[in-house]
């Protein structure tokens, strides 16, 4: 067996030349920073169920995120929000979203739901008529109605849930619901 002792010129060496080491650099911390996506999943804070109308998603977002838990819920997003859950002209989506918050408390051990509805909804007015859209008050009524059915539901399928309610307004500002 022979001893190699490395030099300049043995071309060992090579690969750690400034360019070498810059690359070896840069892979380490793109490594670094593709670590936390393998992390195991141990659970999300929350599930948010809320209405596709796009005029709420970055409040929406931010409201989330203002609970500290950015990144850290899931959520589920149908016309109406919770009022698909339980308005009857939307009966023929309720198996999904059934579907959907099991698999979500079964894989990511989620703790809260949020039903979010909002002002100036369309899906609204389909379910509960055109009044809502001219009569604030009933508009209140009908949307605190069906988040506490929705509240009601969830916690007949998944009775360990805390379940928050609430009424996004059009400034983005969110009323309680309880």
């Amino acid at each position: 067996m022979t001893n190699h002792f490395h030099h300049r010129g043995c071309g060992c060496l090579q690969a750690l030349s400034r360019r070498g080491m810059l690359g070896l650099a840069l892979g380490a911390a793109v490594a670094s920073t593709a670590l936390p996506a393998l992390a195991v999943d141990t659970g999300y804070e929350a599930m948010l169920m809320k209405c596709i109308d796009p005029r709420f998603t970055t409040d929406a977002w931010k409201y989330m995120t203002s609970r500290g838990w950015q990144n850290k819920y899931s959520q589920f997003n149908i016309a109406g929000g919770p009022i698909a859950a339980v308005a009857p002209v939307f009966q023929e989506w309720r198996a999904t979203w059934e579907a959907n918050l099991d698999i979500s408390v079964q894989l990511h051990n989620v703790k809260r739901l949020v039903g979010m509805t909002h002002r100036d909804c369309g899906a609204a007015a389909v379910a509960y008529g055109d009044r809502i859209k001219t009569d604030k008050a009933y508009e209140t009524e009908m949307l605190s109605q069906a988040l506490r059915a929705f509240r009601e539901q969830a916690k007949k399928r998944q009775p360990q849930l805390i379940v928050e309610l609430g009424i996004m307004d059009l400034n983005g500002t969110l009323e309680t619901v309880t």
